[in-house]
């Protein structure tokens, strides 16, 4: 989302005007759920996508025509066979957000930037666009909103479009060997944000992981603080050695992270679990360790064992399991 927001902040600034859609509900069998966007403009590659085939197509048509009128508003659809066919709110399977945003709009690019500036910095916050003006910025989320995006009534009583500005799930990778380069840059294509941290210079390179937000060189032995996952964060153990895995895992294991995962074999989470527990690791923290990470797809090599730790993660996301509010740490801060 920060990088189509800071696209549409940059074309408005060489006086583009655009349009944005937005999907707002689904309740049925639509290809993409709410908060998924796409930025259009006459004659030029769409940015984004919310869905692909004929609904993507129709949307981009009507974006552009809804950049005529201008405003903001809601399009629903039914999706059937091969068929897609306009149908009212309440029976629908997706309802779409249709918004023009004209180049001239001062207010309108303020707070796009600022918008992007909190998903960078991962401050909380959403924007609510209405049928008219720019969006408003908000702190939070309006009450008894979930998800990523949604529909609340206007200052009219006419339905008005959220988007949750929530950062993307950020994965922390300890190590920089041949696996963690290629599930970096997996990681990013599918929207998570990458931080790799290796104690080896030649290793931790920003150029060997293009996809990655940032690349730290670290003594892993002794981590600060700042080095450390949060309670909504992934980390990955992808270490040279089973030593150093477990120096790691008695570092990371206190800070509850979202998901832990550890490159290895059952026979190394065997030895690892074992020296843990013979530490004083509870039962409970031990069951916290996936171990081996990446789901059994079979492969080998270092492109396939990528392959196999991001469709976990995907799976994870996907299912709600990393939300925020499912972590220990933050229903004990609730």
């Amino acid at each position: 989302m920060e990088v189509l927001l800071r696209e549409a902040v940059h074309r408005l600034a060489q006086g583009r005007s655009l349009a944005l859609a937005g999907v707002a509900e689904r309740t049925g069998s639509a290809p993409r759920g709410p908060g998924a966007l796409m930025l259009t403009e006459p004659g030029v590659p769409t940015l984004g996508t919310v869905g692909g085939g004929l609904l993507e197509a129709r949307a981009r048509e009507l974006a552009l025509e809804r950049l005529s009128r201008g405003g903001g508003g809601l399009v629903s659809f039914s999706l059937e066979h091969d068929g897609l066919i306009s149908r009212d709110r309440q029976n629908a399977d997706v309802t779409l957000w249709l918004q023009a945003l004209p180049a001239g709009d001062g207010a309108l690019r303020a707070a796009l930037a600022e918008a992007a500036d909190r998903l960078a910095a991962g401050t909380p916050g959403c924007l609510v666009w209405e049928t008219s003006g720019p969006p408003r910025l908000l702190d939070r989320r309006p009450e008894r909103a979930g998800g990523a995006a949604g529909l609340i009534p206007g200052p009219h009583g006419e339905p008005s479009f959220w988007l949750d500005l929530r950062r993307p799930c950020r994965v922390l990778l300890y190590g920089a060997g041949h696996v963690a380069v290629e599930t970096a840059g997996l990681l990013a294509r599918m929207g998570f944000a990458c931080t790799v941290l290796d104690d080896r210079p030649d290793f931790a390179r920003q150029e060997r992981f293009p996809g990655a937000e940032e690349v730290r060189c670290r003594n892993l032995e002794r981590l600060s603080p700042y080095d450390l996952p949060g309670p909504e964060d992934c980390a990955l153990l992808m270490s040279r050695s089973h030593g150093l895995d477990l120096t790691l895992l008695r570092a990371i294991l206190p800070a509850e992270p979202a998901f832990l995962g550890v490159l290895g074999s059952r026979k190394k989470g065997a030895f690892l679990r074992s020296a843990l527990a013979a530490e004083g690791f509870s039962p409970t923290d031990l069951d916290r360790i996936v171990l081996p990470v990446g789901l059994p797809l079979g492969g080998e090599t270092p492109e396939e064992i990528a392959l196999s730790v991001a469709a976990q993660l995907v799976q994870l996301r996907a299912s709600g399991a990393l939300s925020p509010t499912l972590s220990k740490k933050s229903e004990k801060n609730c």
